[in-house]
């Protein structure tokens, strides 16, 4: 769904971004000032590493976040719309009711190998 409806480029999205900065606007619009909003996307890449959403490649690092930085945004904040932020705040919590939903079911199965005497259990 992000990509689908996203304005910004690789880099676009990591704090204070078109993601979070859309999902206030639609929540809380009253708190966003977008006159003020930065675009910083100079996060130091290579290869096996960038940032967009979450962290991208082979290689996992968590360098200091002023070393890509100057005002602490991180992203296209000044592409976000309320709009986006309601399609992205309702497909995130459909996504996690159907994370609820797998680990529900994924119970109730290890529960029937319990009473079933599976493993250990039935040790």
């Amino acid at each position: 769904m992000l990509e689908i409806h996203r304005k910004s480029a690789h880099g676009g999205m990591g704090h204070a971004c078109e993601l979070e900065t859309s999902i206030i606007l639609h929540l809380r619009p009253d708190l966003v000032h977008i006159e003020k909003a930065v675009d910083e996307i100079d996060f130091i890449s290579t290869p096996s590493y960038s940032m967009d959403w979450i962290e991208s490649g082979a290689l996992v690092a968590n360098p200091p976040w002023d070393d890509d930085t100057v005002t602490g945004a991180y992203g296209a904040g000044s592409l976000a719309t309320a709009e986006h932020g309601k399609i992205w705040l309702e497909a995130a919590i459909a996504e996690k009711i159907g994370h609820v939903a797998e680990i529900h079911e994924q119970h109730q199965r290890r529960e029937a190998r319990r009473n079933a005497g599976y493993g250990l259990w039935g040790k």
